[in-house]
């Protein structure tokens, strides 16, 4: 789905239209990270930690804080929930100015854990839409890392996956990558596997040398099986990203 919408999104009159570009984006869309066997070992601890303002606890619709420890490392702001509040929206994400290192790696995690947080402590949404067009020094040309998001968006399990021009931009090759993630065990899987490897990545870390003192993803994912518990609430997070 993911590579006819990129073939379609191609043939507007703004973007390229060479070959070797499309090959480009093929090619980045099938070599995508084979993420496996992430609920058969123990989670790594490690992990951002989200908040409100002023490290209060989260209450979907507001702006979103994120740490890596004492360190603020992202905003997301704002934050669209939908009237009936089943569906949320990511898309104006900004990694603080005082992370110089690692920016491209801390934005891929970021990414993962706040769908994931979401998905975990409230009951009510069911879907997550998802748009990602800032611009990422030395990535190179526009089409490349437009490819590399679709592919990692794939990877989520988001579908409906969509490239095109991002309106207003300021020069040519800037593209906007929009998907959406929706709620279901498949879904879920990817999404817990994706984090268990961004986590392992930022953090350097094996997930099996760390302390399993905690229930984790894999306890959570098990609620999918019948008599297991549902997911944590319907308002404010209480567990400050339980992971």
């Amino acid at each position: 789905m993911a590579e006819d919408a990129a073939q379609l999104a191609l043939h507007h009159p703004q973007l390229p239209a060479k070959i070797d570009e499309i090959d480009e984006t093929e090619r980045l869309q099938s070599n995508a990270p084979n993420y496996s066997g992430a609920l058969k070992g123990i989670m790594t601890r490690a992990k951002l930690r989200i908040t409100g303002p002023h490290s209060s606890s989260y209450v979907l619709g507001e702006p979103m804080y994120l740490y890596d420890g004492p360190l603020h490392v992202a905003t997301l702001d704002p934050v669209p929930v939908n009237r009936e509040g089943t569906e949320v929206h990511i898309e104006h994400f900004s990694p603080s100015p005082t992370v110089t290192q690692q920016k491209l790696e801390i934005s891929k995690l970021a990414l993962v854990e706040m769908v994931y947080f979401i998905a975990e402590n409230f009951t009510s949404v069911q879907a997550i839409s998802l748009s990602l067009s800032r611009q990422v020094e030395g990535y190179g040309d526009g089409m490349r890392l437009a490819g590399a998001r679709s592919s990692f968006l794939q990877s989520l399990g988001a579908s409906h996956i969509v490239i095109a021009p991002k309106p207003n931009a300021e020069h040519m090759g800037h593209f906007i990558v929009s998907g959406l993630w929706e709620y279901n065990p498949a879904n879920l899987e990817a999404l817990v596997s994706v984090l268990q490897h961004e986590r392992e990545t930022y953090y350097g870390r094996p997930a099996a040398a760390e302390d399993a003192r905690r229930p984790g993803l894999g306890a959570w994912v098990r609620r999918f099986i019948p008599g297991a518990a549902p997911r944590a609430g319907n308002g404010s997070d209480t567990r400050e990203n339980e992971g």
